[in-house]
């Protein structure tokens, strides 16, 4: 099978290494399914995979930054921790 989509063909050779240099318990049914998907999914499959991830991630990346947001607006509302000092 030909690849068409040179971002799937990548994401494969990169889950093959992944695999290979990590390893579950023996005989994980998790890992063999992973496996199996990885070995045999069509193009399209791979494509759509990586579509998920993505999208998954932008979610959280928005999540993040929306936390990072009102951290920043409950700081600013406190105002500066400031201290004054006299010098005599």
């Amino acid at each position: 099978m030909e690849d068409r989509d040179p971002q799937a063909s990548d994401l494969r050779d990169l889950l093959a290494r992944h695999s290979s240099e990590r390893r579950c318990v023996e005989l994980c049914p998790v890992c063999r399914a992973a496996d199996v998907l990885r070995a045999r999914a069509p193009d399209e499959l791979v494509g759509g995979w990586h579509d998920v991830q993505r999208e998954a991630l932008l979610t959280m990346k928005a999540v993040i930054d929306r936390y990072v947001e009102r951290l920043d607006r409950e700081q600013s509302e406190r105002g500066p921790k400031v201290e004054e000092i006299r010098i005599d």
